[in-house]
């Protein structure tokens, strides 16, 4: 007697591609996750060595932090680094740290965050009053919940602009509290 000939129908195969589907979208949505929060936590190792740096700017330089006028700035390296580096920020980040600054427009460099953006700072600070503001306007790439796009084409002159008054709600992350 000779065997059977099985064929899967139409409904097991339907089935098997609605379980393969249902894996790719959850893998996927998981995979955008991950990448998320390790872009999270870049962006604070980021936030916390340029703060060590500053603290030992301060801690050297009379107890003041590098004023900004009051205007939020792109955190920016110049690519020329002095012989000297006494009196400079630059002498107090290590070399990883620099290492992860990236070349926007020619001759300076910017400290970015996880998602490709430019962190800000701002000293004084209008959140941090003991000190200085820094920080990223997170995934979303905007002040607050909805405020300024900010973007690595964004000009001086635009972020000396920015209403940073929303600076650290919703999704941002700073080196103060959330003021949501």
């Amino acid at each position: 007697m000779k065997p059977m000939k099985h064929f899967f129908t139409l409904i097991e195969i339907l089935t098997v591609a609605a379980i393969i589907a249902i894996l790719a979208g959850i893998s996927v949505g998981v995979i955008s996750l991950i990448s998320n929060k390790n872009a999270e936590a870049r962006t604070q190792a980021t936030i916390k060595a340029l703060e060590l740096a500053l603290g030992q700017y301060k801690a050297d330089n009379g107890n003041i932090y590098p004023t900004t006028l009051n205007k939020p700035i792109r955190f920016a390296l110049i690519n020329y680094i002095p012989d000297n580096l006494n009196g400079t920020l630059l002498k107090y980040m290590d070399q990883k740290l620099l290492n992860s600054a990236t070349t926007i427009d020619g001759n300076e460099r910017y400290f970015i965050d996880g998602w490709g953006r430019p962190l800000i700072y701002r000293m004084p600070g209008l959140k941090n009053k003991t000190g200085f503001d820094l920080g990223s306007v997170g995934p979303d790439g905007k002040i607050g919940d909805g405020g300024a796009e900010v973007s690595l084409t964004i000009t001086e002159s635009q972020v000396e602009a920015l209403n940073i008054s929303d600076f650290g709600k919703g999704d941002d992350i700073t080196n103060f509290l959330r003021q949501d």
